[in-house]
């Protein structure tokens, strides 16, 4: 049986609903999120208003989820329905990935070597020493001409060095 991904539209920030009421019609289902831009912010949908569905070509999957919960309907609307291969979804997939790596959410740990990645100390290096705040707010040791300095910021603001 061979399984291709379906775009479905979801009703306006029902991507979640959608998604477990296609699951509960044994359909695979997949939302993909994005985390926050801060450590505080709450993750959301990478495509909002979509979610992709496993479907079976020779099957009525696409029948049974067309009317799911959360569901507006199959994309394109007014046509055949276009399937996506493997290989698209699973390079959302890594994509997704990546971003949650990358997350402001991630950990430093006090010591760590960091570069600033924006702001007026882009690409300087220093060194972490303290998360300050849940808001996603730290506290890193720059080295500059005249002697360290301490400076806050946002972590989203920061890479680990490499």
């Amino acid at each position: 049986m061979e399984r291709h991904w379906a775009v479905l539209r979801t009703q306006p920030r029902r991507e979640p609903v959608a998604a477990r009421s296609i699951g509960a019609r044994r359909v695979e289902s997949y939302l993909p999120w994005l985390p926050g831009a801060r450590a505080s912010d709450a993750a959301h949908p990478l495509f909002p208003g979509y979610v992709f569905a496993r479907v079976a070509t020779d099957s009525d999957d696409l029948l049974r989820i067309r009317s799911a919960p959360g569901v507006a309907y199959v994309l394109p609307r007014d046509s055949t329905p276009v399937l996506l291969p493997d290989l698209f979804v699973e390079s959302i997939r890594a994509h997704e990935r990546e971003l949650g790596a990358e997350s402001p959410a991630r950990t430093f740990h006090r010591g760590d070597r960091v570069i600033v990645v924006s702001g007026p100390f882009k690409w300087i290096e220093g060194l972490f020493d303290r998360t300050l705040s849940a808001s996603g707010r730290v506290r890193i040791l720059l080295n500059l001409v005249h002697g360290s300095v301490s400076v806050q910021m946002e972590a989203a603001q920061l890479k680990r060095a490499g």
